[in-house]
């Protein structure tokens, strides 16, 4: 396949929405600078080349921590997310919300940060927590006058652990969120601490929900916008993550632990999980290569070719996981994009002023 050439004729407008979930490491490892501040630059830097804008689903409750602490070395580096953040958004790039609740609590301790990881999945909450931890990462934008004009507030739960989901559509849609973006259709997780199951969902690139983000239903006042996801088969999807291994995992300079609430057995269910579900493979353009992104794309284009509406392509990545190799792929990929005549780059916001849709 050619990386120069969009493939294929199609009748709809196709908007790519490039996503970036803006976080350290799970359990708050990993250098600011290194794994955060430095690659989402080089990032954001490729996509204003090609033309094409960023949404940052940033994670609001990590950083809303990093600001408390006004005494401490970190303070500095804070004032870079700061500034960062602020730049993506003079620069017409959007900033939506992202949540890892197990911050809510956090400490700052000698040996790095005390969390809660019983608090790891939002769905999971009460409904006094959600409230607090949709409000408090709300506030985070208020505090750093980040985003002023939150126009469509998009939502990502953060390691896609949303369900069950009714409460949680119940608090954004109070807050003023009307679409969700956490869905990977197919993906699945049956890890305790950190589950997830998309294995169900519309064959749709987007619905209403109301109380299931799995589940259409046309009188919900929210929408889910699901991260592209296709089946590429096994054998590609193999190769596919043989190739990322084989270079760079993280940013020159990074690194961290994926750490989290699971215990060794059920971190073995979930890698065995990941096994069994290989040819599922999300839109990431920090982890796949190029060849990899545009069979997505296509197959993605292709499946919904005769939808009655424009059609919103989400990719995902993070920051952390965003290599020199990353860049390189995703270089490709934004060439072989800006080639294909029906396809546009957008955000959310955007692509939803080219539908019929009312929410």
């Amino acid at each position: 396949m050619s990386l120069s050439t969009c493939i294929g004729s199609y009748p709809l407008k196709y908007h790519l929405i490039f996503t970036l979930d803006y976080e350290l490491f799970g359990n708050g490892s990993g250098c600011i600078d290194k794994c955060l501040i430095d690659p989402t630059a080089k990032c954001q830097s490729l996509l204003e080349q090609a033309g094409a804008p960023l949404t940052v689903f940033v994670e609001a409750l990590e950083l809303a921590n990093f600001a408390a602490l006004k005494n401490e070395p970190i303070r500095s580096q804070n004032q870079g997310i700061a500034a960062q953040l602020r730049l993506l958004h003079e620069n017409g790039h959007k900033l939506e919300l992202h949540l890892h609740p197990q911050w809510m609590s956090a400490q700052k301790k000698d040996t790095g940060w005390q969390l809660d990881y019983e608090k790891w999945r939002i769905g999971d909450l009460s409904d006094t927590e959600i409230t607090d931890c949709v409000n408090g990462g709300l506030s985070f934008f208020s505090e750093f006058k980040i985003q002023r004009n939150m126009n469509s507030p998009v939502f990502r739960a953060g390691g896609w652990a949303m369900q069950p989901s009714g409460k949680v559509l119940k608090e954004l849609y109070k807050a003023g969120i009307r679409i969700d973006s956490t869905v990977a259709p197919g993906a699945y997780n049956p890890s305790k601490g950190d589950w997830f199951d998309f294995r169900r969902t519309p064959n749709l690139p987007f619905w209403r929900v109301s109380d299931n983000i799995c589940q259409q239903n046309e009188q919900g006042g929210m929408l889910e916008v699901p991260i592209a996801t296709e089946n590429i088969g096994r054998r590609a999807h193999l190769q596919a993550l043989k190739e990322h291994r084989s270079g760079e995992e993280f940013p020159l300079g990074c690194s961290g632990s994926y750490a989290g609430p699971n215990s060794k057995l059920q971190a073995i269910k979930g890698k065995f999980a990941k096994l069994a579900n290989v040819g599922t493979a999300m839109l990431d353009f920090s982890t796949l290569p190029s060849w990899a992104l545009i069979d997505i794309t296509e197959r993605y284009m292709s499946r919904f070719a005769g939808f009655d509406d424009t059609i919103p392509i989400v990719a995902i990545g993070h920051n952390k996981n965003f290599s020199r190799q990353s860049e390189e792929n995703l270089t490709d990929y934004l060439n072989w994009a800006n080639s294909c005549p029906n396809l546009t780059f957008s955000t959310y916001e955007t692509w939803l002023k080219t539908t019929t849709i009312n929410i």
